[in-house]
């Protein structure tokens, strides 16, 4: 008995996992592309709680149909309350300083975000709720410069724990059908204490065909949790690491950099007037020109070498050299793109900004640095390579 119960916990507190990754996929998609255009509907009315700064939350085709902006928070929005009306399985967003009502924190919620702040990485815990048992389960959402638009006034700083992802999983889902699977294991054993030898071989056979389900069923589950970890660490169009699991490996990377005490430095590059290409010759030829850099660098990196796409054009590099030899790396990167006959049959730049850890420095310290620097070389000409220390 306490084995299964181990294993239903086990089971929804993955499936909860699996849920919050889906919705940051989601939400980076959006990110992603800045934000999306969709008709304006009574489902889908414009999002009041945009600034009014933001420009053209609403827009008119030329054919007059009304289009109106949706940003992150408002896609896992209307996902949430799509999912409230046909799922059992429900989420939300809540902070301790939210902007909307709806999002303000219950007494559970309050706790968790807390415990978040603290340093936990993720909070869960079975509650009782009108006579039925709930997983409720919260991992930390983290500010992105997205997030700015709206919530700079209160203070927050891209990297801040703005608030919490919650799922809350009835655990009925999995308990009816292992409380089934108990009675039947009960009935069986009767069945062969009466039957002998014979009823013996009989439940063997059962129970061994239930073991050899459940173990399928085991490695089915640990295939689908690898296809999510892949899903939720991989960015989908060129194949590389995304920036969540970028910025994850780097902390991991600095401390044994600064452990050993051996050089580190980071590569910045961003490809020059990316967007004339989105609006000359298609979205479509953009992704391939993302496909083919992906490709002609990975071709020029060590495997100790980290490599990930930071965000729309911007790509990161972070490898064990000095800032000297992380510069003859990004020239080698420079010269190739420079050089590659790109699919669309255009000529593609990229502005390179280089930098190397020192011990005194901060992780923000060190991404600004060659942040910033290759943004000097975007507004030194573009095509070039700027070095920082």
């Amino acid at each position: 008995m306490r084995g299964y119960k181990k294993e239903i916990l086990a089971i929804a507190t993955n499936v909860a996992r699996a849920y919050i990754d889906k919705d940051m996929l989601f939400r980076d998609w959006n990110t992603m592309h800045g934000g999306v255009y969709v008709p304006v509907t009574p489902e889908n009315p414009p999002n009041q709680d945009l600034p009014k700064s933001v420009p053209e939350r609403d827009i008119k085709t030329p054919t007059g149909r009304v289009l109106t902006f949706i940003n992150p928070a408002y896609m896992m929005r209307q996902v949430y309350e799509l999912a409230r009306k046909e799922k059992k399985i429900s989420e939300h967003v809540t902070s301790l300083k939210p902007l909307r009502p709806e999002n303000k924190p219950d007494t559970w919620d309050t706790r968790a975000l807390i415990a978040l702040e603290d340093g936990n990485q993720e909070v869960s815990e079975i509650v009782t709720e009108e006579g039925k048992r709930y997983l409720k389960l919260m991992r930390p959402l983290k500010v992105e410069k997205s997030c700015l638009l709206c919530h700079s006034q209160q203070g927050y700083k891209e990297g801040d724990i703005g608030g919490g992802i919650t799922v809350t999983f009835p655990m009925e889902l999995l308990e009816v059908s292992i409380w089934d699977e108990e009675q039947l294991l009960m009935s069986g054993h009767a069945f062969m204490w009466l039957l002998g030898l014979t009823g013996l071989y009989a439940g063997y056979r059962g129970l061994r065909q239930r073991t050899i389900e459940r173990d399928k069923a085991e490695a089915e589950l640990k295939q689908a949790n690898a296809a999510l970890e892949n899903l939720a660490t991989t960015d989908f169009l060129t194949g590389i690491y995304n920036r969540r699991k970028f910025e994850e490996l780097l902390h991991t990377e600095v401390a044994e950099a600064k452990r050993l005490d051996i050089p580190l430095s980071l590569i910045f590059f961003d490809i020059d007037h990316f967007k004339k290409i989105n609006d000359t010759l298609g979205h479509e030829c953009g992704d391939t020109v993302l496909r083919e850099i992906g490709l002609e660098v990975s071709k020029r990196l060590r495997e100790i070498d980290i490599f990930a796409r930071y965000g729309g054009e911007e790509f990161v590099i972070l490898t064990y050299n000095d800032c000297r030899s992380a510069r003859k790396l990004a020239e080698k990167i420079r010269t190739a793109i420079e050089h590659h006959s790109f699919a669309i049959g255009e000529k593609v730049t990229c502005s390179f900004g280089v930098t190397q850890f020192c011990h005194p420095d901060t992780i923000d310290e060190f991404v600004n640095r060659a942040d910033f620097a290759m943004y000097e070389a975007k507004k030194s000409g573009r095509n070039l390579i700027v070095e920082r220390s």
